[in-house]
């Protein structure tokens, strides 16, 4: 009984520590778990190729607009942790989904687009399900539409049929508003789980929170979709989006990028917006708008629904 007490706490605190980004906890966790319930684990193999990975990308941060350059040696083992975990077979289905979503995102930074594109296809990604998920894995998911958008943009279109390319734009900018989305739902969780466990602390002061950063994949997420849409042409949906970011209830993390997305709003309101082409941000957008290039193609309206979404301001107050 008391081993079992002791590997829950140590579950809950890798969970803890996957959902704030405390990568350089979790091999001396998964050291004591694996002593304490069975050897060789293949949930240690996900977690020390996860937190592997997570850490040379801290120590290597990847750039917009730059292209990763093949395989690193620095990155074998990660690809040996996650290899024995899929190939054993083990795992729970959830942590099986983790593991590819995890091995994507290797392939991405390995400069390996079509294998990503391709886990994503076996996996089932606009069906994993976001209701009751913890905070780390509506991260991991976030991360894995942004790295889906990032690989579409990356790999070129076979025919040079317009309406093709019209629909590989719409795919790569969903990608990037349902990473954003979901990007900005985990923010939400992962401070109301901090905060109230700064509530629930014994009077001894406990160790101060760990401050959270989007990083290079939530970011983009968050940033790309109306970079896109206003390279298209479409002003109306990305004054849209711009709107919609703005609408969810803030966090520490997001204040910066509010406060970014807010002067740009402002610098395209203040130089293109008439009577004639302003909304009701409450109000979906127009169908037609002088705002737009008129030979643009494509709605501006939303071609997707998440179960679940992060929680919005509404006049004084927020709702879910």
């Amino acid at each position: 009984m008391a081993t079992k007490k002791a590997g829950s706490r140590l579950e809950t605190e890798i969970e803890r520590c996957r959902s704030e980004c405390q990568w350089e906890r979790i091999p001396e966790l998964v050291k004591q778990l694996s002593a304490k319930l069975i050897a060789n684990d293949d949930m240690a193999e996900l977690l020390l190729g996860e937190s592997k990975l997570e850490q040379y990308l801290k120590e290597h941060p990847l750039r917009q607009g730059a292209s990763p350059r093949g395989p690193k040696p620095q990155l074998t083992e990660v690809r040996k942790h996650l290899t024995a975990a899929l190939d054993r077979g083990n795992l729970k289905s959830e942590f099986l989904q983790e593991s590819n979503l995890i091995m994507a995102k290797l392939n991405y930074v390995e400069g390996d687009y079509k294998e990503a594109l391709n886990i994503y296809a076996r996996v089932g990604l606009d069906d994993l399900p976001l209701t009751a998920a913890p905070p780390y894995r509506l991260r991991v998911i976030a991360e894995a539409y942004a790295t889906k958008g990032l690989c579409l943009e990356k790999l070129p279109i076979s025919s040079s049929t317009s309406n093709l390319h019209v629909d590989r734009e719409q795919d790569v900018i969903t990608c990037y508003e349902k990473a954003g989305d979901i990007a900005l739902l985990y923010l939400q969780e992962i401070e109301r789980v901090i905060l109230t466990n700064i509530q629930n602390r014994s009077p001894k002061p406990g160790p101060a929170p760990h401050d959270q950063e989007l990083g290079f994949f939530l970011e983009t997420g968050l940033q790309r979709a109306h970079v896109l849409y206003f390279k298209n042409g479409n002003l109306t949906r990305g004054v849209g989006r711009f709107r919609e970011l703005l609408r969810a209830v803030e966090t520490r993390t997001t204040q910066n990028l509010r406060m970014t997305i807010a002067r740009q709003l402002a610098e395209i309101l203040l130089r293109g917006m008439c009577e004639q082409s302003y909304w009701n941000p409450l109000e979906d957008p127009p169908c037609q708008s002088p705002l737009d290039d008129p030979l643009r193609k494509g709605a501006n309206t939303k071609t997707y629904t998440l179960t679940r979404r992060a929680r919005v301001y509404s006049g004084e107050k927020y709702e879910s």
